[in-house]
């Protein structure tokens, strides 16, 4: 039988997989500086417009289950094809997740601790998520919500009661270059820090009230968008600028702000460690639409699915432990190849494409799953 998620723990999966992108989304500062809490905001109604658009896939079909309604839209063969090419982006995405968790620990919790063994016990945590599946980890995301309203909240609080706020230093608005403030709108809508959410086209199937995700996947992107928004202001009205292009988190660096009377300080370290548990939910999503999907491809049972993580798994660790050789490249990868052409042919184009097909066919005889075998377009 399918594990069913509620309402609320659809919205604090999402809700935790979007902000977990805090702790790289400071990439786009270096080019905006003053401007950038303002692709937050347009941003985050960009994603909120694209995921709209993604539910019409199974809203011009009968079928809730992700496999029979690609299928019926694109066909058996097609929807093969663009299977691997997914997993073969999930994994990806999975590699550069499991690499800031390394990279973070590394820098703030246990300096130069082996990669490896860092890696290893990442992969494990998330190992066992994969085991526990969708339900386990919807009860875990509630948990993980409240203490995210809370500390953001508390942040906040000390924020507001210790330093003074200089609104100069948002001025000028808009005196950038036009092109790069554009692009970074799109990019921050369907990539990091507000994007990336094609994968719950999968995790929707398990929605107990699928009539209300539209609403509660919107509501989790403009509540995580708001505060990544309230953090970055923060960030600007209290440190300027200048320091926003140095760090890449912009809560992190906000936290470590905080000292009172040397009795609360270094409150980044709470928050980077906790920020690494978010990151293995972030993790366990996109590795589970990817065994989802190779399972739907080769029609797995249980015990199959669950090698097919333990592969996926054995293949990150390999590939951070002996192949990932520096993280300023990893960034610099991702900020200038991957965002620009890898995740808008995943996140807009390959979507809309399937969006446009599935009007095409809405309308047309519906078939039984059992029915379904091939289609030709």
């Amino acid at each position: 039988m399918k594990e069913k998620i509620s309402p609320i723990q659809y919205y604090s999966i999402i809700f935790v997989y979007l902000i977990s992108n805090d702790i790289v989304r400071g990439i786009y500062a270096q080019d905006l500086k003053n401007d950038f809490w303002i692709p937050n905001v347009v941003g985050t109604l960009f994603s909120m417009l694209l995921f709209t658009l993604y539910i019409f896939i199974y809203k011009n079909n009968n079928y809730d289950g992700f496999t029979n309604s690609f299928k019926h839209t694109l066909g058996k063969f097609i929807f093969r094809i663009l299977s691997i090419f997914y997993i073969v982006y999930f994994l990806t995405i999975s590699f550069f997740t499991v690499v800031d968790v390394v990279e973070m620990v590394s820098i703030h919790l246990l300096p130069n601790y082996p990669t490896a063994s860092l890696s290893f016990v990442c992969l494990i945590s998330v190992g066992y998520l994969l085991f526990k599946k969708v339900e386990v980890v919807g009860r875990l995301s509630e948990l993980l919500m409240i203490v995210i309203y809370v500390t953001f909240f508390a942040m906040i609080f000390f924020t507001i009661s210790l330093y003074e706020f200089k609104l100069s230093n948002i001025l000028p608005i808009l005196q950038g270059d036009y092109k790069i403030i554009l692009r970074t709108y799109l990019e921050m809508g369907y990539a990091m820090p507000f994007g990336e959410l094609f994968v719950f086209m999968i995790i929707y199937e398990h929605l107990n009230k699928k009539e209300k995700v539209t609403k509660v996947t919107n509501l989790a992107i403009l509540t995580s968008g708001l505060a990544m928004t309230t953090v970055t202001l923060f960030n600007l009205f209290i440190l300027g600028p200048d320091p926003m292009a140095i760090g890449i988190s912009p809560a992190v660096r906000l936290a470590r702000t905080i000292d009172i009377e040397e009795y609360i300080q270094r409150l980044d370290l709470l928050l980077v460690a906790f920020n690494v548990i978010l990151l293995f939910v972030k993790t366990f999503i996109l590795l589970y639409g990817a065994g989802r999907l190779l399972k739907d491809m080769f029609n797995f049972d249980e015990k199959k699915e669950k090698i097919s993580y333990l592969c996926f798994l054995i293949i990150i660790f390999f590939i951070s432990t002996f192949i990932y050789k520096g993280y300023t490249q990893i960034l610099v990868f991702r900020k200038n190849f991957f965002i620009p052409y890898v995740n808008i042919i995943f996140e807009v184009f390959i979507p809309l494409l399937i969006i446009i097909i599935s009007f095409m066919r809405k309308g047309k005889r519906k078939y039984h799953p059992d029915e379904i075998l091939e289609y030709t377009i």
